[in-house]
């Protein structure tokens, strides 16, 4: 299904929760699969990845940027511990771990969090790999390797900053919430808070006509179903009246 994103122009710049490139914008429904839930070129993340730069602190060595960054997912996720990989090549079946989302409803979250270890999506493309295991739990897994501290710092950072703003979280869009009252919508998409889901079984089969046809719209979905449609924080009321055009809409 990544493929599909190989239909995309060549993106040339983002911003906010809109991509450019090919003298065409894209509204970003996939958002790195929650990794730019805070939207693209963040400025306190871009600040502290500058700041880190300018110390020359790109080796994965040991530093005080992974403490903080502990400090972060202590925030994030009180009472448990952690395991920190520079990448998901070290973890055997990792694909397999329950996946936390930010934002998600209250029940959901709750599930996730009584899990023995789960995989968090952090708001950071760049993100370490992180498990986050239960106090006597976390021997499971390999030792926890060095991160580079540049992708460490702006991590915690990118934790901080989405733990300010809870209000990230509330469905702000009313046209969309008004499309979702449609028999049609309800067909096509299962709404839960800001993600979307597919609701049809027969989903990955029609994705790539999905993915091409909101394309054509000014909108790039997740390049699988597997993965949910994140809505942006903000809409133009034109872009908000073709989205909630293209969402009851067949393929």
């Amino acid at each position: 299904m990544r493929d599909l994103l190989q239909t995309l122009p060549v993106i040339e710049r983002a911003r906010g929760f809109r991509l450019y490139g090919g003298g065409r914008r894209f509204v970003d429904l996939w958002q790195c699969g929650g990794a730019a839930i805070m939207g693209h070129k963040a400025a306190g993340v871009v600040r502290c990845m500058k700041n880190t730069a300018e110390r020359g602190l790109f080796s994965p060595l040991p530093s005080t940027a992974g403490r903080r960054f502990t400090q972060a997912l202590e925030r994030l996720f009180p009472d448990k511990s952690f395991k920190v990989y520079a990448d998901w090549s070290v973890v055997p079946n990792y694909k397999k771990l329950p996946v936390w989302r930010p934002f998600c409803p209250a029940e959901f979250l709750d599930n996730i969090q009584k899990a023995r270890a789960f995989r968090p999506i952090l708001p950071f493309p760049l993100a370490p790999a992180v498990i986050v295991c239960g106090k006597t739990f976390s021997d499971k897994y390999p030792p926890a390797g060095f991160v580079s501290p540049l992708l460490l710092a702006a991590a915690a950072r990118a934790v901080y900053d989405m733990l300010a703003c809870p209000e990230r979280g509330f469905m702000r869009l009313k046209l969309i919430k008004k499309t979702f009252e449609q028999p049609e919508t309800q067909k096509n998409w299962r709404l839960e808070g800001i993600y979307i889901y597919p609701a049809r079984k027969n989903a990955a089969k029609n994705w790539g006509a999905y993915f091409r046809g909101f394309a054509d719209g000014g909108f790039m979905l997740p390049p699988g179903p597997d993965e949910p449609i994140i809505l942006p924080d903000e809409l133009s009321k034109g872009e908000e009246v073709a989205l909630s055009k293209l969402l009851p809409r067949r393929f």
